[in-house]
């Protein structure tokens, strides 16, 4: 399968949370909401949890221009990674925090 929403056994990453965005909720409070229930933490202290934000990574307000404009025809898939974990935001309105790889989990 490709596209946004590929099987995340593609990743060999277990899927940690999973939010979706609309136009009440952007896609990048969605992914600050996804990062904390993955981490099992309020939003609020997720950036201790992480030691960084998600500003420190990309700029929220074009996160939400790339991934939520209609006008583009196609998939758009933005993916960053977040120290173990991936963080992927589609354009189908899902937002995916995954695990470390299950290989790398045997490895350690």
């Amino acid at each position: 399968m490709s596209g946004p929403d590929r099987d995340p056994a593609d990743d060999d990453r277990p899927v940690l949370a999973e939010r979706t965005y609309d136009e009440g909720t952007p896609p990048s409070i969605a992914a600050v909401y996804a990062i904390s229930a993955a981490l099992d933490t309020d939003p609020i202290d997720c950036t201790t949890e992480l030691g960084f934000t998600l500003y420190d990574h990309v700029d929220p307000e074009a996160l939400d221009r790339l991934v939520t404009r209609t006008e583009r025809a196609g998939d758009v898939t933005v993916e960053l990674s977040l120290g173990e974990y991936l963080l992927r935001i589609t354009n189908s309105g899902h937002v995916r925090v995954f695990g470390p790889s299950e290989s790398s989990e045997s490895v350690r």
